[in-house]
């Protein structure tokens, strides 16, 4: 099963990185040791983080790239190469 995404660029098939929010949020319940406070400032600093911490693998899908006299973001770029049936790009062709 593992060959129908092996064609596709890592950045479609990685999974989102959990750990830096993960680790923030095991550390409230050490410093606290109390499952509200945890549950409420923790949650927030695992949701501040997880964007930040998929910033790496993502990132650079924002850089410009100009395509046969197009300029594109390489995401936009990677969208329209690799044609996923669910997105309103192949909906309207």
């Amino acid at each position: 099963v593992f060959y129908w995404w092996s064609h596709y660029p890592i950045n479609f098939v990685t999974p989102s990185i959990m750990l830096p929010g993960a680790l923030m949020l095991d550390i409230t319940l050490y410093l606290t040791r109390n499952w509200l406070v945890t549950a409420l400032v923790g949650g927030g600093f695992f949701g501040l983080f997880f964007y930040p911490g998929n910033w790496v693998i993502f990132g650079p899908t924002h850089l410009p790239v100009v395509v046969e006299g197009v300029l594109l973001s390489m995401a936009d770029y990677m969208g329209h190469l690799y044609i996923r049936t669910g997105t309103p790009e192949y909906v309207r062709l």
